[in-house]
């Protein structure tokens, strides 16, 4: 005789996953957020969030949240309803590159947790991008999730690296002593080609969030000087040069009302000799900038530039897990796509 044993389906929440909707679910979906990610938001997320959040007594009508730029991000994706209550949300984005798509704001009432929510939300979004065309989805996760790291992880999706993000307070950066004798210049103008082809080669561009970096990125002609002068943005870049290739740079990206962002590009094969005098020599820049905070997210695991991060007085904020879900279909019996040169 066969025993037959039923095994319970976990709990359902009552209304389940639908597209959101702008006219109503806004306002929940930001409170969601602010309780879901308040705590862990660092100053940017929290800036993104002020002045969008209100509790449900002081709900704005919908045609004012429809003009606020929080909303227009939310604008895709879906919502968890529950008796009339946003208890989840799932935002969708999409990017410049056709066919790819972010997933963010992954988030789920505390006391709704643990339900399976978050999955058939993941599952809602998926079918979405399979439908338009998608080629592929991604998305960060905090390393310290584990739940979620095995949600995603269950559901398809591919580590890519990590990226940490370190902060140091305006006026308390160390100097870094730099014995070297590599000479370190700044980024002549005609080597903005060269400076994007060494920016992918150090960092895989599906590390570079929410968009891999644009070709013209380090072009600094004068149309470009004049809307950073109008904008208040400045962009300083200095270089490592062999045989007139470049092999490492430093910048420091700087906008009103923003920490200046710094970041380092070593070629593989000059990693361990180039960080050390690019570093030093852009943090020594420092002193004539505005006085704000610094930010720099770098790969988590290049030990070197952890510790000389460390020595300048840098502090770890979080680190983010990247994850992509490859939706192309697979070349049936081992075929191999086969491609044009161009």
């Amino acid at each position: 005789m066969t025993m037959v044993i039923t095994i319970p389906a976990p709990s359902r929440a009552t209304n389940g996953p639908r597209p959101i909707n702008l006219n109503k679910d806004i306002p929940q979906v930001l409170e969601l957020l602010q309780i879901a990610f308040g705590e862990s938001l660092d100053a940017e997320g929290r800036r993104a969030l002020q002045g969008y959040y209100a509790p449900q007594s002081q709900m704005q009508p919908a045609i004012l949240w429809r003009l606020n730029p929080a909303a227009s991000r939310l604008s895709q994706g879906y919502v968890w309803e529950e008796n009339g209550r946003v208890v989840g949300n799932t935002t969708l984005l999409t990017t410049r590159l056709h066919g790819r798509f972010l997933i963010v704001n992954v988030a789920v009432h505390p006391d709704y947790r643990r339900r399976g929510i978050a999955r058939l939300l993941m599952q809602a979004v998926t079918d979405n991008v399979r439908q338009r065309g998608g080629r592929e989805i991604l998305l960060q996760v905090d390393h310290n999730n584990s739940h979620a790291l095995d949600l995603y992880t269950d559901l398809g999706y591919a580590n890519l690296g990590a990226m940490t993000t370190w902060t140091a307070v305006a006026g308390r950066v160390h100097a870094l002593e730099n014995p070297s004798t590599i000479p370190i210049r700044e980024l002549r103008a005609r080597e903005w080609h060269q400076a994007y082809d060494l920016d992918r080669l150090a960092l895989s561009p599906d590390l570079n969030w929410p968009e891999p970096i644009l070709p013209d990125t380090y072009r600094l002609g004068f149309w470009r000087r004049v809307a950073n002068f109008t904008n208040a943005r400045t962009a300083e870049t200095w270089v490592a040069a062999r045989h007139e290739r470049l092999v490492g740079m430093a910048s420091i990206w700087s906008e009103w009302g923003r920490a200046h962002q710094l970041l380092l590009r070593v070629q593989p094969n000059w990693m361990g000799e180039l960080e050390r005098p690019l570093l030093a020599k852009a943090l020594r820049r420092l002193p004539y900038l505005p006085r704000r905070n610094i930010r720099i997210d770098h790969p988590a695991d290049d030990q070197l530039t952890n510790d000389l991060l460390r020595e300048a007085n840098f502090k770890p904020q979080r680190t983010l897990i990247h994850m992509r879900l490859d939706l192309r279909p697979t070349p049936a019996n081992g075929e191999i796509r086969s491609h044009k040169n161009g």
